[in-house]
């Protein structure tokens, strides 16, 4: 922890980056075939396809004093840290994904990011790029976060100590 903040990448597991190499090769692919047979349409979808879900994909996670937030190339995602009713770490990350359907949102590609519901915790943003480093934060108006990070339990720590 430096200057009291936490700052941490959002690194891939294999399974995912594994995922993401399959969908990226295959839409270079469409993309190819696209411009050989020059139809534009096909053309524009596919590098819409190709270049989209980078914009939802969480870069960094910054825990400060005050709020928590997750940086994206558009937008970023904010908690204040008096929002939040509790964090925890996620120990077995089989209870989150095996209950889990997705709503929107992707369920591999370049992580599982967006809308989910899960049996027990109901409607949840995620945020997770790799799974066996997920932790779960509930704010104190009903919502449901999960997030990964490396630093899992050393954020889980500093926000337990700020929000008892």
């Amino acid at each position: 922890m430096k200057d009291g903040r936490i700052t941490s990448a959002f690194p891939m597991s294999a399974l995912v980056i594994i995922i993401t190499t399959l969908y990226n090769l295959l839409i270079l692919s469409m993309v190819y075939n696209a411009f050989r047979s020059s139809i534009i349409v096909l053309e524009i979808l596919s590098l819409v396809f190709l270049i989209s879900p980078v914009f939802f994909l969480p870069l960094r996670l910054v825990v400060d004093e005050e709020s928590l937030r997750i940086w994206r190339p558009i937008g970023k995602v904010g908690i204040r840290l008096e929002d939040i009713l509790s964090c925890s770490v996620i120990e077995d990350s089989r209870s989150i994904f095996d209950k889990t359907i997705r709503t929107f949102g992707s369920g591999g590609l370049y992580g599982f990011l967006g809308h989910f519901k899960h049996d027990r915790y109901g409607k949840m943003r995620m945020f997770v790029t790799h799974p066996k480093q997920c932790f779960l934060i509930r704010t104190k108006d009903g919502r449901n976060f999960v997030v990964s990070s490396p630093k899992r339990v050393e954020i889980v720590k500093f926000i337990n100590g700020k929000v008892e």
